[in-house]
C-alpha cells in the first residue's frame, strides 16, 4: 500500500490556501457578522451530514467544505465587538504556531522524545513566571486550560495535606472543606467533585460590597469547621473573577491561610498578568504568597485555545502528586524532567510553541501594552454606560470586564430582568455585537470582556446601539 499522503507540491498549496484563508479572516474580522443568524443546531448538523467518506474526496472538496459547513457558521470570536466570555483574538504568528507545533507532533511527556519542546515549556514556564510575579523558582506545568490548572492546584493541595492519599485514596481521609466565593470559577467545585470530596466539602466564603472574598470571614469559617472535627484544605482566591473582574484581597487571604495552616490556590487565569499591567497592579499583590498559582496564556496572550498553566512554589510537589514508574518509559531524571510525571497526561501537545513564537514575534511589551489600553478602553465604555439615561452600570470596571444592563423607562424589576435575559439572545443572533448574560444576586446582567486587541473606541457607541436595538426587538415581540 502507498503512503496517503499529499506530494510535496500539494502540501505546498494546501498551506499556501491555509495561509490566504487565515490572511483574509483575520484581516476582515470586523467587516463580518459575528455570528450567523440562521445558525441552530439542527440546521448546522444538517449541513455537516454525510456518511463517512471511504475514498478521497481531495483537497479542492474538502477546502470547499471547510469554507462553507465549518468556516461560515462559526462565530467570529476574535472580532472586535465580540465580548462574550473570555475569548481572545488570537495574533497570526500565534495561529500558525499551532501549524508548526503539529508538523513535528511532539508529545511532550519525556525528555528523550521531546527534548527540545520540553526545554521550550521550561523555559516558557520562566517567562510566565516572570510576566505574572509569582514565585521565581516555583515548578510548574502548562495544562488545557484554567479548569485543569485549578484542578492540579487542588490536587496539589490535597496532596500536601494527607501525603498517602495515592496508597490508601480518600476513604482513608477525614472529612475535609475548601473554601470559595460566590464568585469563583464553577472549576474549582468541580475539581473538588472530581477528587471525591463532594459538593458538602465545599464552604461558601461571603464576599464584601465589591465582590471580593472577605478574609475575617475566611479565618472563621475555618476556625468554625476545626472546631467540628473538619479538616481545613485549601482556599481558592480569584485574580479577574469571571462575572466582574473582581480581585480578591490575596495578601489578606494568604496571611489568613497562613496563619490557620491552610493551602492557598491562586486562580489568575484571567488576572494571572496584573503584576505586569499597570492598570492591573493592585490586584496581583500577596500572589508570590500562594501556595498554588494558575494563569492561561490562552486568556491573556492573544493565542489560540489551548494553553493554561499551573505552578506551585512546593518543589517536589507535582512530581509526588503525579509521577508513576513504569517498564515502558524512561523514569530517572537527571539534569532533565519528564512533564508525564508532573501532570494528569501523558499524550502532551506542544502547547509551549504558541506562546514562545508569541513572545519572540510581537514581544512581551506589546502585549501588555494592549491590556493595558483594553482595561481604560473598558472604564471608558462604563463612564458611557453611566451617562446613559437608559443603562446602568452594575459594577465597577474591573481587569476589562463591565457588567450593566439596559434600562428603558417606565420598566419594573421583573420586566427589566425578564428583558436583559431575552436581549442577550436577540443581540447574538443579529450579529453586530456579541455579549453574555450573567447574575449579578438577584439581577440579570449584559457582561462585555475587552479581552480583543482589535476592539477601539469607535466600538463603544455601535455596541451601545447593538443593544439598544436588540432591547427594543424584544419589546416589540410583546404581547
Amino acid at each position: 500500500m502507498t503512503s496517503p499522503e499529499l506530494s510535496p507540491d500539494a502540501i505546498r498549496d494546501l498551506g499556501r490556501w491555509v495561509a490566504d484563508f487565515v490572511a483574509d479572516y483575520l484581516s476582515t474580522l470586523g467587516e463580518q457578522p459575528i455570528a450567523s443568524e440562521d445558525a441552530t443546531p439542527r440546521r448546522v448538523r444538517a449541513l455537516l451530514a454525510e456518511p463517512l467518506p471511504r475514498q478521497p474526496q481531495g483537497v479542492a472538496k474538502a477546502l470547499e467544505d471547510f469554507q462553507t459547513k465549518i468556516a461560515a457558521p462559526s462565530v467570529r470570536v476574535g472580532h472586535p465587538r465580540f465580548l462574550a466570555w473570555m475569548r481572545t483574538s488570537p495574533l497570526a504568528g500565534a495561529v500558525f504556531a499551532e501549524s508548526l507545533a503539529a508538523a513535528l507532533n511532539q508529545s511532550v511527556a519525556v525528555w528523550q522524545g521531546a527534548p527540545a519542546a520540553t526545554e521550550a515549556e521550561r523555559l516558557v514556564l520562566r517567562w510566565l513566571l516572570d510576566l505574572s510575579g509569582y514565585a521565581p523558582d516555583a515548578e510548574g506545568i502548562l495544562t488545557s486550560g484554567g479548569s485543569m490548572a485549578n484542578f492540579v492546584g487542588l490536587l496539589l493541595a490535597r496532596q500536601a495535606a494527607f501525603p498517602e492519599v495515592r496508597i490508601h485514596g480518600v476513604r482513608s481521609l477525614p472529612q475535609v472543606a475548601f473554601y470559595l466565593s460566590p464568585e469563583t470559577h464553577y472549576s474549582a467545585v468541580k475539581a473538588i467533585e472530581m477528587m471525591g470530596f463532594g459538593k458538602n466539602a465545599v464552604r461558601c466564603v461571603p464576599t464584601d460590597h465589591a465582590r471580593r472574598m472577605h478574609p475575617p470571614s475566611l479565618r472563621r469559617a475555618i476556625r468554625r469547621d476545626r472546631k467540628q472535627g473538619i479538616y481545613p484544605v485549601a482556599a481558592v482566591a480569584t485574580v479577574g473573577t469571571t462575572t466582574t473582574g473582581a480581585c480578591d484581597p490575596v495578601e489578606e487571604v494568604a496571611a489568613v491561610c497562613a496563619e490557620e495552616g491552610v493551602w492557598l490556590h491562586v486562580d489568575g487565569a484571567y488576572g494571572g498578568l496584573a503584576a505586569s499591567i499597570p492598570t492591573a497592579t493592585p490586584c496581583a499583590r500577596g500572589i508570590s504568597h500562594a501556595d498554588s498559582f494558575a494563569v492561561d496564556p490562552h486568556k491573556t496572550m492573544f493565542i489560540p485555545f489551548e494553553a493554561g498553566a499551573v505552578f506551585t512554589r512546593h518543589q517536589g510537589l507535582l512530581p509526588a502528586t503525579f509521577g508513576t514508574h513504569t517498564a515502558y518509559l524512561p523514569n530517572v531524571e537527571n539534569e532533565s524532567i519528564h512533564f508525564r510525571n508532573y501532570g494528569p497526561q501523558l499524550s502532551r501537545n506542544f502547547r509551549a510553541l504558541k506562546i514562545y513564537l508569541t513572545l519572540k514575534i510581537y514581544g512581551a511589551d506589546a502585549i501588555l501594552h494592549t491590556w493595558e489600553r483594553l482595561h481604560r478602553l473598558a472604564a471608558r465604555f462604563a463612564a458611557l454606560l453611566e451617562a446613559a439615561a437608559d443603562f446602568q452600570l452594575l459594577a465597577p470596571a474591573s481587569l476589562g470586564i463591565v457588567a450593566f444592563r439596559y434600562v428603558p423607562p417606565n420598566t419594573d424589576e421583573e420586566a427589566l430582568n425578564a428583558l436583559n435575559k431575552a436581549l442577550v439572545a436577540a443581540l447574538q443572533r443579529r450579529g453586530e455585537a456579541f455579549l453574555s448574560l450573567t447574575h449579578l444576586g438577584e439581577t440579570e446582567a449584559l457582561r462585555a470582556c475587552f479581552i480583543s486587541y482589535r476592539t477601539t473606541e469607535d466600538d463603544l457607541p455601535r455596541l451601545m446601539d447593538a443593544v439598544r436595538a436588540a432591547g427594543r426587538e424584544v419589546l416589540g415581540k410583546r404581547p
